[in-house]
C-alpha cells in the first residue's frame, strides 16, 4: 500500500511532465510557423494583422474610420435587395408589370446600397499616402 502511495504522486508528476512538455513543443511550432508566413512577401495587410495578433496576443491599434455607417448601408441594402427580389417574384407570379418592374429598380438599388462599403474599403486601400 505505501508502494502505491509513492508511485501515484510521481505518476501524475511524469504524466504532467509529458502534457506540459507537449504543449510548450507545439506552442513553439506554431511561433515558428507563424514567424515564417509573417516573412513571406505575399502576405496582405490582412494576414499580417491575422498572424501578429496570434503571436503576440495584441491587435493593431485601429485607425479612426467612418464608424457604423457602412455596417447601416449595408444592412439597408441587404433589406432592400430582398424587399425588391420578393417584390418581383410575387409581381410575376400575379402577372404585375408594375410589380416587376418595382422590383427589379429596389434589387437594382439594394445591390448597389450592398456593395457601396466594399468599394469604399478598397478604394480606401488602393488610395496613394500623400
Amino acid at each position: 500500500m505505501e508502494l502505491v502511495l509513492i508511485l501515484i504522486p510521481i505518476f501524475v508528476f511524469v504524466l504532467l511532465k509529458m502534457v506540459l512538455d507537449h504543449h510548450a513543443t507545439a506552442r513553439s511550432d506554431n511561433v515558428r510557423l507563424l514567424e515564417e508566413a509573417l516573412k513571406s512577401p505575399g502576405v496582405d495587410r490582412a494576414t499580417l494583422e491575422s498572424l501578429t495578433f496570434q503571436l503576440t496576443g495584441h491587435r493593431a491599434p485601429r485607425h479612426a474610420g467612418p464608424g457604423r455607417l457602412p455596417a447601416v448601408i449595408l444592412a439597408i441594402g441587404w433589406l432592400t435587395m430582398f424587399v425588391g427580389i420578393g417584390v418581383l417574384i410575387a409581381g410575376a407570379l400575379c402577372n404585375e408589370d408594375d410589380a416587376v418592374m418595382g422590383g427589379i429598380i429596389a434589387g437594382v438599388i439594394g445591390f448597389g446600397f450592398v456593395t457601396y462599403p466594399f468599394a469604399l474599403r478598397e478604394l480606401e486601400a488602393r488610395r496613394q499616402p500623400q
